[in-house]
This record gives structure tokens, sequence and C-alpha cells, in this order.
């Protein structure tokens, strides 16, 4: 998350100075995330700006979290937020269903990836787990599906996938949120049919337990775990590269990552300030994609 912070700094850093009447204008970032459970967006902007942001009174960050990728969209519809940080196959995925969006910035971030998530009381389950991706990982099952339900998902839709139900099985409740697809993917008539479902059925087969979904928003993720509703959260966003797990509460711990991305994408709604004329500036037209303020 680090690198992905340290580019956009040195990106806006080269905009801030690239006139002197431009330098004398506030400019202030506003992006959406899904909610980091062990962060405020207080916390999560001041980190982001001590620790990132160019030193430069002309800039002003703020960060705001949505429960559900639903609501993210809303709020870039009306404005509230300049743009929507996704992972890249999330991004990919929602620019390729929704024309009426670009992408802005790709930013590179290596590290980055997702874990199941645990009650720090079940060890023994998410032993288990990590049992089950390494075979799947070892006989390259998890790779397989990854290639069916996230990279060709981009151009369609995945499938549902079958439970199989073994007799007189212990039943395990997973919290899942259609809000990051097609990684976790809720088809149109809300059923659970993705990555995710491809993924949680092989681990059922292979600890030969049932598998029962329960279906939440990204917010509540924590809430359905700690209050004994799911015995596993489908994922949290790591950092293998930091100490700060943003997303990740006391309370909760988690198994080996089962995907990992080098990418976050900005999304917007699309423009049409974008001349067609050679003599269109490219570095003018990203600085002005921020709302602009009098200087303080």
């Amino acid at each position: 998350m680090r690198k992905f912070f340290y580019t956009f700094a040195i990106i806006l850093t080269a905009l801030i100075f690239s006139s002197n009447a431009q330098a004398l204008e506030l400019r202030v970032i506003k992006f959406g995330v899904l909610t980091k459970l062990n962060s405020t967006e207080k916390q999560f902007g001041e980190v982001w700006r001590k620790t990132f942001a160019p030193n430069n009174e002309a800039l002003e960050v703020e960060v705001k979290f949505y429960d559900s990728l639903a609501t993210m969209q809303l709020a870039l519809n009306a404005g509230e937020i300049n743009e929507m940080v996704l992972p890249e196959a999330v991004a990919q995925y929602f620019l390729n269903r929704n024309t009426d969006y670009e992408a802005v910035l790709v930013l590179k971030s290596e590290g980055m990836g997702l874990s199941f998530g645990f009650r720090n009381d079940n060890e023994a389950l998410k032993n288990k787990f990590n049992d089950a991706l390494k075979a799947l990982k070892k006989n390259w099952r998890l790779e397989a599906i990854e290639g069916v339900y996230v990279t060709s998902a981009l151009n369609k839709d995945p499938e549902p996938v079958d439970f199989r139900k073994f007799d007189n099985a212990k039943k395990i409740r997973v919290a899942v949120t259609g809000d990051l697809p097609p990684i976790d993917f809720t088809a149109a008539d809300g059923t659970p049919a993705g990555f995710n479902t491809a993924v949680l059925a092989e681990i059922g087969n292979y600890l030969k337990m049932n598998v029962e979904l329960l279906e939440i928003d990204a917010g509540a993720r924590t809430a359905a775990l700690t209050s004994g509703r799911a015995d596993v959260v489908f994922w949290y966003e790591v950092d293998s590269k930091s100490e700060i797990q943003s997303d990740v509460p006391e309370g909760v711990t988690l198994s080996e990552s089962y995907y990992e991305w080098q990418k976050f994408i900005h999304i917007r709604k699309k423009q049409n300030n974008k001349s067609s004329q050679s003599s269109w500036s490219l570095t003018d037209w990203i600085f002005e994609l921020y709302d602009k303020h009098d200087a303080k």
C-alpha cells in the first residue's frame, strides 16, 4: 500500500507545481474506498497525508468509507467523491459493465491481497482452511479457479457453483459480500456465484464440511464474525508490506492469502472536457480532476 500512495504522491507533487497560478489554488482530492474495519476515515486520511502526501498547502485529501460497492457508486454519481478506488480486477470488471465510467489513475501497490477471517478463538478452523488452501495451490485448482472466475469473468459473468452436501458433517457459515466482483460476486438475482463460491466449494470438498453462505455488506464483516452469525468472513484486505493492517481489527485472525494484486485503479464518471485538438494537455486535464477551492 505504501507504493500505491507513494506513486500517487509523486503524481500530485508534479501536478501541483506545474504552474505558479495552479500552485496558488487549493485542490481537494476526495476518494472513496470500501470501509476499513480497523480504522476511521480520519485516521486513514491522517496516515495518508502524514506518510505520503506532498508537503504543500495547496493539497487537501478527504477519504470516505462506504459499506458497499453500490453505495460508493451512488456517492460517485452524486459528486460526493471524485473517484472510487478498487483493486485491478474489480475495477476492470466494473468498467467493462459500466460504460459511463473511466479509469483515471493506475497505481502500483505490491503486497496487497485477500485472506479469510476467523475469530481468535477459532484457530482450529483457520488451520484447516490453510491446509485446504495449500492443497488447492499445490494441484493448481486455485490458479484454475482464478482463471475461470476472475480473468474470464471480465467478459462474462461467472456461473453459480453447486455445493456438495455431506451427511452428518459439520456446517461452516461463511459471510460473503458481493462487493468485490468478480472475486466476491453476487449475481443479479442475489445468488453468490463468483470466485468466492468456487473457492469455498473446493474447500468444503477438501474438508468434507457443508458450506452455508451468509450475504452481508462489506462494512458488516466483523460484526457478522464476532456476533457468531458467521464462522468465517470470505475476505479481509491485507497488506503484506505493512505492519499496520487498516482492514483487520483486533479479535480477528487471518488465513494465508488466496488472492493477490499489484495495482489499484481510480475510477470516475466520464467527463466531456477532453479536447480532441493537438493542444490538449494531459497534465492540465489530470490537474482538473479534483475540486478547486479558494486558497487558505
